[in-house]
């Protein structure tokens, strides 16, 4: 079986520590509620892939209000109960399927999904969640400056992680080229061009303006939090572009 993530150590850690009252910094989401989404997403690959073992169709993906909303009615110590054991499940039918089929993809979310990318989709998902509650800590700087978690993140999510902010884009119709810098790490470009966003990795070292910003702060950055900290990020960007790319980078 796979070995449970540092992530996921660390995250389950953390739930045991803070209260379910709590609110969070994932906006409307107490420490029960990301709780109930961190499971709901276990639970859902589960689903999807008991039937794919056997052979059986896979069934579409359901919302998160659909797959959460039962598991916000548990009691909070049976829900990090149901959390532990649907997560080492979850972990147990990757390792099945991929014993057998390394290569396999299933449909996921109106796409398809690598099954081998299920275990980082949820590192991710746990470091994120873990600063939710547990903010800045050093704990939460080492998860978050894993490399392989900002590109999952930019591999998967790439230009999902910008459709919300996009709707909200205050010049939407002009180009927009910035590299947020991390030391050590590739830059990261933020484009918008041709009436679409992405996020990619920087293949050269052109002139463009750009943010310096700790590969920690970066992946919570692109993922619409804002680290506690002050001084994590320096804009060498013109005030109206530091602003669009803070509108741009507002949340999935």
């Amino acid at each position: 079986m796979i070995e449970r993530s540092r992530e996921a150590e660390a995250f389950l850690a953390a739930m045991d520590k803070t209260a379910p009252e709590a609110v969070s910094a994932c906006d409307g989401w107490t420490t029960h509620e990301i709780a109930a989404h961190v499971a709901g997403i276990a639970v859902e690959v589960i689903r999807h892939l008991e039937p794919y073992l056997q052979g059986h169709p896979v069934p579409q993906t359901r919302n998160f209000e659909e797959r959460e909303a039962p598991l916000q009615m548990i009691q909070h110590p049976a829900l990090l109960n149901r959390l532990d054991a649907e997560e080492e499940r979850m972990r147990r039918l990757v390792g099945d399927v991929l014993d057998r089929e390394p290569d396999a993809v299933i449909p996921w979310t109106g796409r398809r999904m690598a099954v081998a990318k299920f275990i980082p989709h949820l590192r991710n998902e746990h470091a994120l969640h873990r600063w939710d509650i547990a903010g800045d800590d050093e704990i939460s700087r080492q998860l978050l400056g894993d490399m392989d978690l900002v590109d999952h993140s930019v591999g998967e999510l790439g230009r999902i992680l910008l459709v919300a902010g996009r709707a909200h884009d205050p010049d939407p119709d002009s180009e927009f080229h910035v590299r947020l810098r991390a030391n050590g790490q590739p830059d990261l470009r933020v484009i918008v061009e041709n009436g679409s966003a992405t996020l990619a990795w920087a293949s050269d070292e052109a002139d463009e303006p750009w943010v310096d910003i700790d590969a920690g702060a970066r992946q919570l950055f692109i993922w619409g939090r804002r680290p506690d900290h002050r001084g994590r990020l320096r804009s060498h960007l013109a005030q109206s572009g530091l602003a669009r790319l803070q509108t741009l980078l507002s949340g999935y």
